[in-house]
């Protein structure tokens, strides 16, 4: 392993806890809702006297998200947490990211805890009910991950009707399968890394997750590989959620994302920060 070491999970390379993705079951009560509502048409200038963005995110999803141990010091890095420091730049203000599980994003945004969502997530009719979302920022399509041994057994989305499957809670590959195979074992883990580890170890058949991400973990395990079938799920559309009734912080936002989408500045992070993940996962 090269001298920062990528903490994946598998083993002794583990990614540590966060992305992607979008589903319903973290919506938030109406009360801590309507709560935030009464404040964000303020946020903006809130976040610039406090002098800090507050950034929510799943850190278990690289290249959007992940751990990486440097010089012997744990950094939250990728794609959405460069995002996110061109947003704090553009503000005057520094950058705090806080680490959480995928499904406890949404609560905290709505209560106050976290001003901003980055997070490789999907602007869902339910989540909009709850927060607010700029526009897509990066959008990919999902695969699903197979041990190699099971090539032959898993050839289409029929056969996954009866088999074991894992993926993170409350994204939009859990409302995916639920829906899709109802005859289904469905695992729902708060985190990317434990769905791998059961595929791994047996406890399950496979793992449905975002293209780039899968591949990332794949890496690191020689037993796995991409099911040779296409998913027909709905593309992963990323978008960035600020509580309700955001206003000029999410107009600003907005426009923020849609300057470096326009400019090639998004896809040109993306490309960089997939290749410090090879780079750092390669032997």
């Amino acid at each position: 392993m090269k001298k920062g070491l990528l903490k994946l999970a598998l083993g002794a390379m583990s990614i540590l806890a966060l992305a992607a993705c979008g589903n319903t079951s973290e919506t938030a009560d109406s009360s801590a809702t309507n709560s935030a509502a009464t404040t964000t048409t303020d946020k903006l200038q809130e976040i610039k006297d406090s002098g800090k963005l507050v950034m929510g995110t799943s850190a278990d999803y690289p290249p959007y998200e992940w751990h990486l141990i440097k010089d012997g010091k744990d950094e939250i890095i990728g794609f959405d947490i460069d995002i996110a420091q061109a947003i704090a730049d553009e503000l005057g203000v520094e950058l705090e990211v806080k680490d959480m599980d995928f499904d406890g994003l949404i609560p905290a945004l709505t209560t106050g805890k976290i001003d901003i969502i980055i997070a490789g997530m999907n602007a869902t009719e339910e989540r909009k009910q709850s927060v607010d979302f700029t526009d897509v920022y990066y959008t990919q399509t999902d695969i699903v991950v197979i041990r190699k041994e099971d090539a032959d057994k898993f050839t289409s989305e029929d056969s996954l009707k009866t088999a074991a499957l894992a993926t993170q809670k409350a994204t939009v590959q859990e409302t995916y399968l639920l829906e899709t195979f109802p005859d289904a074992e469905i695992q729902s883990v708060p985190k990317w890394n434990t769905a791998i580890m059961s595929l791994t170890t047996g406890k399950v058949d496979a793992v449905m997750m975002v293209d780039t991400v899968a591949k990332q973990f794949i890496a690191q395990n020689d037993d796995l590989m991409v099911a040779n079938f296409d998913i027909n799920s709905t593309p992963n559309a990323a978008a960035i959620a600020v509580a309700k009734n955001g206003g000029e912080f999410l107009e600003t936002v907005n426009n923020i994302v849609n300057e470096m989408k326009e400019s090639g500045k998004i896809e040109e992070l993306y490309q960089l920060n997939d290749q410090i993940v090879t780079d750092n996962t390669a032997e």
